[in-house]
């Protein structure tokens, strides 16, 4: 999502690439990093990524390592909102393919995050989740992992829960006010508040937790993207 790219950013201290506003470059150390944004869903990361990954870096210099880091769900009711989760495996829910997550030296693992192809609010789905052994749920990781393994590149994935079904601050009408890129349709939600006032102090705490989510996601890429470089962290 938008939040998560300017999370990202901040994180990294990127700039805008010329000749490409879509994408952002810096550096951390002697290391390059660009940072491009996606979009929602495994089909948009595939795109996204394979485009990278297969000669369109227009900075000429190889793509070493792919890291995604973002907002997730959370399936677990035992962990909070704003909880950084680094999974050991992920798995892809549509082909119950799985991923070792082997992120940067020092980096700790623990958990499973599993890859579905859409959000849903569906109770039953996310409890047979969680008794599957899943502590959170995204929509793009999965997807990342299997382009880059099949083309031989390391990746990482730093995740936090912006979200919790069990706190009930989601609904359908919610869902159905994102738009392809993750933003929020302001048409949509203005019409949306202006039937249902109430709603508003829900969408306003859902704004901060993403906010503050991604923001520790993305710091924690940057802290692994650190230990690549080989620069001290701080």
């Amino acid at each position: 999502m938008p939040l998560e790219m300017d999370a990202i950013l901040t994180a990294f201290g990127l700039r805008p690439l010329d000749g490409s506003p879509a994408r952002r470059a810096g550096r951390i150390g002697q290391v390059r990093v660009t940072c491009t944004h996606i979009g929602m869903g495994p089909p948009a990361t595939r795109s996204a990524l394979t485009r990278i990954l297969d000669g369109s870096n227009t900075e000429g210099d190889p793509v070493d390592h792919v890291m995604i880091a973002g907002i997730c769900g959370g399936l677990d009711p035992s962990v909070p909102v704003g909880t950084l989760v680094v999974p050991e495996l992920v798995v892809d829910h549509s082909t119950g393919r799985s991923y070792r997550h082997t992120p940067p030296a020092g980096t700790a693992v623990d958990g499973r995050l599993v890859t579905t192809e859409q959000a849903t609010l569906d109770t039953d789905l996310s409890r047979r989740l969680y008794e599957d052994g899943f502590v959170a749920v995204d929509m793009e990781t999965s997807a990342v992992a299997e382009v880059c393994e099949a083309r031989g590149r390391p990746w990482s994935v730093f995740r936090c829960i912006g979200d919790r079904l069990v706190d009930g601050l989601l609904d359908e009408r919610v869902l159905a006010m994102a738009n392809p890129d993750g933003s929020g349709n302001e048409e949509q939600i203005g019409r949306l508040l202006a039937d249902d006032p109430d709603l508003s102090p829900r969408l306003e705490q859902l704004a901060r937790d993403a906010t503050v989510a991604a923001s520790r996601a993305a710091e924690a890429a940057a802290s692994a993207c650190r230990a690549l470089a080989g620069v001290a962290d701080g």
